[in-house]
């Protein structure tokens, strides 16, 4: 039976979120789907083009799928005091939007909160369960307070245990919550009973699985062994000790492919600068995700990191499984579940987060290795994807939950 669905999320379509294709799927299943959020502008901080207070504030995509952008303070230049500023305009926006909702909307059966950052976003929802008696459903894929703590955002042990006790109150009025990792089933089943928690994993967006996209010869990558990344350039991704394994592999024509953009980016700049090593990295910016598969196509290999924090070793990166789905091998340097992951599909190499020696040394393997033991890694990622992250799996297991509510 088709539902009425409210969704709730900081990030939105011109942005590359999967609640873009969550809420495209339950569309497409005829639910009126409903989202929430507000005037892109991340990662840069600056308002994508064509969006603002006037412009594109409403659409109606198709018959069933509508968006509503609410007005913010665009993030800027990611300062700390920028960010806050950023949240809370959004917070009151939405807070007043929903006061609204309640007002002169007809209600809505499911309510949907995809919660990247901050935990602002589900207390919104709550209010409009007060007055519409909604199921309501959160997928959190940011376990806080631990982010805030593991960044040093918040230190004080007070603060933090006011943070945890507010979660526990906020995922008690929630009637499911969908965790993007195992890991953070033992904090989550702390707050509410376990029958109500289920492993909702990342999986990748069907350009990147599809295989068919034409190549346009938009990039020409250097002669040598080119490893890529794709995504956000900041302080979790641990670009400080990319910098040190970058000047490990200097004199062995390894090439680094930075795609993306973030708040990390203009330090990471300097510091190449720095150490004379600008000659071995290329930085192309943010992409649409259409041009994504060609830059995997002409990279040799892949690469990430996280910091090594407890919070983050509890993290798997949406891009490991859209790594996995490129058929090149994975070099990785983070701990705990993203770790576990590339070692049990045996798609690459991965040193522990921070070990940037271990990390330059598995560089070099790859680097010196035969294509054939290249192309075997790429292929055990894609199985390894299709029979556990895949897109299907996911739409199956949302779709049995809405039909439950």
């Amino acid at each position: 039976m088709a539902r009425r669905i409210l969704i709730f999320t900081n990030h939105y379509y011109p942005e590359n979120f999967k609640i873009n294709e969550i809420s495209a799927f339950l569309a497409g299943n005829g639910n009126e789907v409903h989202v929430v959020t507000g005037i892109p502008n991340y990662p840069a901080g600056k308002v994508y083009d064509g969006y603002g207070l006037f412009s594109k504030s409403f659409e109606k995509v198709n018959e069933n799928l509508s968006i509503r952008r609410l007005p913010l303070i665009p993030r800027g230049s990611g300062s700390n005091l920028r960010i806050v500023i950023n949240y809370i305009s959004y917070f009151i926006s939405c807070l007043i939007y929903t006061l609204g909702l309640t007002v002169f909307y007809k209600k809505y059966d499911v309510v949907f909160v995809h919660h990247t950052s901050p935990i602002f976003i589900t207390i919104s929802p709550i209010i409009y369960k007060f007055f519409k008696k909604p199921k309501l459903i959160l997928w959190d894929l940011d376990m806080w307070p631990d982010t805030l703590e593991a960044l040093g955002i918040i230190t004080s042990k007070k603060g933090l245990a006011f943070l945890e006790k507010m979660m526990k109150v906020i995922y008690s009025n929630y009637d499911h919550i969908l965790l993007g990792s195992n890991s953070f089933k033992h904090k989550a089943t702390q707050r509410v009973n376990p029958s109500i928690i289920s492993y909702f994993p990342n999986w990748a967006e069907d350009t990147l699985t599809s295989h068919q996209q034409e190549q346009n010869n938009n990039f020409n990558f250097p002669n040598g062994f080119n490893i890529a990344y794709t995504g956000n350039i900041g302080e979790a991704q641990d670009f400080d000790s990319i910098a040190k394994a970058i000047e490990i592999t200097k004199d062995f024509n390894v090439n680094w492919i930075i795609v993306g953009d973030g708040r990390k980016r203009e330090w990471l700049e300097k510091e190449l600068s720095k150490l004379n090593l600008n000659g071995r990295v290329i930085f192309l910016g943010n992409h649409s995700l259409d041009q994504i598969p060609e830059i995997f196509e002409k990279a040799d290999a892949l690469f990430l990191a996280l910091k090594n924090e407890k919070i983050f070793n509890s993290t798997v990166p949406a891009k490991l499984q859209a790594y996995m789905t490129s058929g090149k091998p994975i070099l990785g340097m983070l701990s705990g579940e993203g770790n576990s992951l590339i070692l049990e599909a045996n798609c690459g190499l991965v040193a522990e987060s921070g070990d940037f020696n271990s990390f330059a040394n598995n560089i070099l393997t790859l680097c010196n290795s035969e294509k054939r033991f290249l192309d075997e890694l790429g292929l055990n990622g894609k199985a390894y994807y299709d029979l556990n992250f895949s897109l299907d799996m996911r739409k199956k297991q949302i779709s049995d939950l809405i039909n439950l509510c």
